[in-house]
């Protein structure tokens, strides 16, 4: 049967069952249409933001133009809503960051400009990768419909250039600073005079390093850095430091009059520099000196001169109270409130001291933590106590090569005197920690995000050896690169019809090796360009 047949069979059969039911329009809704040439119709036709932000939290600007593309003025303010958003529009998961109030009297075929300065949220928005994620600045025009319009159809998600713009959260690559000279002079000090500490700095990563502070200490040898018998004796400023920098500083530092008392029975020490001792590059704690003996620790002997007249006097003794955390559910990178209570319960006064906070996991172990913040007691005498209420801010993305679920449970440790500078009766009360609680992150995230890993350069060594492999194998490399390059101009379905056998797998090979290539240093990359 022709199809204009079938068509009017169809139809014979419809009327057949039935009346056929047609949608009208509301007599209002016709009116309005018909005089919509009278009302305005607004649109944001543009938004530019900065293409890249460090981190949530952070701050951005925002610049976006509003057109009326209607016939009639605007005759009441309106305002233009900012969102981030994981999509190129605005969904269920975007989050408000901003708005922007336009006044009334924006003619037919007018445009104006506006721009704001708005702030990220703290935590990621869900569906937005945790490293160097995408996400999308979304404005929504006349959202209370504060302005009768034609048409609200295009008040949001009409897309890039217009109404969206993508901005690139991508943290700065962390520095990582170390000791590459430590020297003591003399040697063979006694206990209340004055020594000249050399070191050498250096930020071995392409970040860039802030003001820092390398805190010296004494350990008896043949004991563990850390602990109550690693004393704090003194500390090194370090100035800012970029991408491999190398900073040299000299410090004149006075022993204790009288050797401490978890310390009093050695006389020989190992004399440490610790880098970062302030936590602005790397939130694990603790931080402890790594690279050996002449780079940031050095033997010296300590001995009592025995002209002193110095005596050791009643000594304080520091201890933490109880420690109140939350008690609901918490999220990553949100405020919380903590409060203890420091006490003396020596016979002696405490000078200034510090009061460090620390984030743990559910067991409460401090050697594996995360730095929150320290506070400066300016001293406690004898028999007082100081009551703290500190706000704490809880990370967005933890240190790199450390990785926890989206949700899991978390306590906050708090210790007096962390680095040990108070000479005190008893050690072994200045740690309290706080009831576990639960800490998650928001949306349908299953991880907390994490920074990058400081980046390196190789040394001249792996250079060296890197080039002689590279030669080695110049020509297989260079076969490779040539079919795939030929690879990429035949259309896969007649690569796999007339190719050779085992082209396909030299293909493969060959785009590896490109793969592989990419990430090879530019010293290794300029031999290669050499000897293909």
């Amino acid at each position: 049967m022709p199809s204009h047949d079938r068509r009017a069979v169809g139809r014979r059969r419809a009327w057949g069952r039935g009346p056929i039911i047609l949608k009208l329009e509301s007599l209002e809704r016709r009116a309005l249409l018909s005089a919509n040439s009278t009302l305005p119709d607004l649109v944001n036709s543009a938004l530019v933001t900065s293409t890249n932000v460090a981190d949530w939290g952070d701050t951005l600007e925002v610049q976006g133009r509003v057109t009326n593309q209607g016939g009639g003025t605007t005759d009441a303010p309106f305002q233009i809503a900012l969102y981030a958003s994981p999509v190129r529009g605005i969904d269920k998961f975007s989050v408000p960051i901003g708005s922007v109030t336009i006044p009334a009297g924006l003619a037919a075929g007018q445009s104006v400009p506006y721009q704001a300065t708005v702030t990220l949220p703290a935590t990621p928005v869900p569906d937005v990768s945790s490293t160097n994620g995408t996400l999308y600045v979304a404005a929504d025009v006349n959202p209370g419909r504060s302005v009768t319009e034609s048409n609200y159809h295009n008040d949001k998600d009409v897309g890039p250039p217009y109404d969206v713009a993508p901005v690139v959260i991508q943290p700065p690559v962390p520095a990582k600073l170390v000791g590459t000279t430590l020297a003591v002079t003399p040697t063979d000090p006694t206990w209340g005079s004055t020594i000249t500490v050399t070191a050498q700095i250096t930020n071995e990563s392409s970040g860039s390093a802030p003001q820092s502070r390398a805190l010296l200490t004494l350990t008896p040898q043949g004991l563990t850095y850390g602990g109550t018998t690693t004393i704090g004796i003194g500390s090194i400023t370090v100035p800012p430091l970029g991408p491999y920098q190398v900073a040299n500083l000299e410090q004149t530092v006075t022993l204790p009059a009288v050797a401490p008392l978890t310390v009093a029975n050695y006389t020989n020490f190992g004399l440490a520099m610790t880098q970062d001792a302030d936590y602005v590059t790397n939130a694990l704690y603790p931080h402890q000196p790594d690279q050996g003996v002449g780079y940031d620790q050095t033997p010296i002997t300590i001995t009592v001169n025995p002209d002193s007249t110095a005596t050791t006097g009643p000594l304080p003794d520091l201890a933490t109270s109880s420690v109140l955390g939350p008690t609901s559910t918490v999220r990553w990178g949100q405020s919380i409130a903590v409060t203890t209570e420091i006490q003396n319960l020596g016979q002696g006064a405490a000078g200034p001291f510090m009061v460090r906070f620390l984030l743990t996991g559910q067991g409460g172990s401090i050697n594996d933590a995360l730095f929150l913040g320290d506070v400066t007691i300016p001293g406690l005498a004898a028999g007082a106590n100081q009551q703290l209420t500190q706000t704490l801010q809880l990370p967005t993305r933890l240190p790199a090569g450390l990785t926890l679920n989206s949700v899991g449970y978390a306590r906050i440790a708090v210790i007096a005197d962390p680095e040990n500078f108070i000479n005190e009766t008893l050690k072994s009360n200045n740690e309290s920690i706080s009831a576990p609680f639960i800490v998650r992150l928001p949306g349908n995230a299953t991880t907390v995000p994490t920074t990058a890993a400081p980046g390196t350069l190789p040394t001249v060594a792996q250079v060296a050896e890197q080039s002689k492999n590279i030669d080695k194998h110049a020509a297989a490399v260079h076969r490779a690169a040539r079919i795939a390059a030929l690879a990429g101009q035949v259309p896969k379905r007649k690569l796999r019809r007339h190719a050779p056998p085992r082209t396909n797998s030299l293909v493969h090979a060959g785009i590896g090796l490109a793969t592989e290539l990419t990430k090879l240093p530019h010293q290794v990359v300029s031999v290669i360009k050499k000897s293909v």
